[in-house]
């Protein structure tokens, strides 16, 4: 008979040390480390920050849009036909990708050989942002054709060895910029 007391006793004992670990747990209520870091930006324009910047240039098949940043805003100055009605704000946003999103990989001088091949699609009539900073300072990156999956395009940046690829998202950034 008591070895069936402790048997339907262990359950009840068992459940309640698992209630009284989980509360203790819960009264701790603090990890080491929560996991989470501190943010740093991984993009290539890393000469200014995208606040600072003054004046931007697209070029897109001979095309020029240029647009000048006054009062904190960003002023349409040239463009061949019309652009969306919030281009300033896309263009905020277009500058911002550039220096957050990280290229997904950076392909060596090495790997491209002594000459570009033309699948990279980053000749002349490439998509050419030019960004010009405090200082005459300037960021210069020409987006090219779509990698083989379609996740990302190849890009030149002037200063820059090898070619990054850069996120599709970013490159659709700075055409929506422009109405394209």
């Amino acid at each position: 008979m008591a070895t069936s007391l402790i048997r339907r006793a262990a359950w009840p004992l068992a459940a309640a040390l698992a209630l009284a670990f989980l509360i203790g747990l819960a009264l701790h209520g603090q990890r080491p480390d929560a996991g989470l870091a501190a943010f740093k930006a991984g993009g290539l324009l890393t000469a200014f920050a995208p606040e600072d910047a003054r004046e931007v240039e697209i070029l897109s098949g001979g095309e020029t849009w240029r647009f000048r940043r006054d009062d904190g805003r960003w002023r349409l100055m040239v463009a061949p036909r019309p652009v969306p009605a919030d281009a300033d704000k896309r263009v905020e946003s277009a500058l911002g990708l550039l220096r957050n999103a990280a290229p997904l990989r950076l392909l060596t001088d090495q790997e491209i050989g002594p000459t570009m091949p033309a699948d990279y699609g980053l000749g002349e009539a490439a998509l050419r942002v030019s960004v010009r900073g405090p200082g005459d300072a300037r960021f210069v990156i020409r987006f090219g054709a779509a990698n083989p999956l379609g996740l990302a395009h190849y890009t030149r940046v002037d200063g820059v060895a090898g070619v990054p690829l850069l996120p599709s998202y970013v490159t659709d950034a700075w055409r929506q910029a422009i109405g394209h």
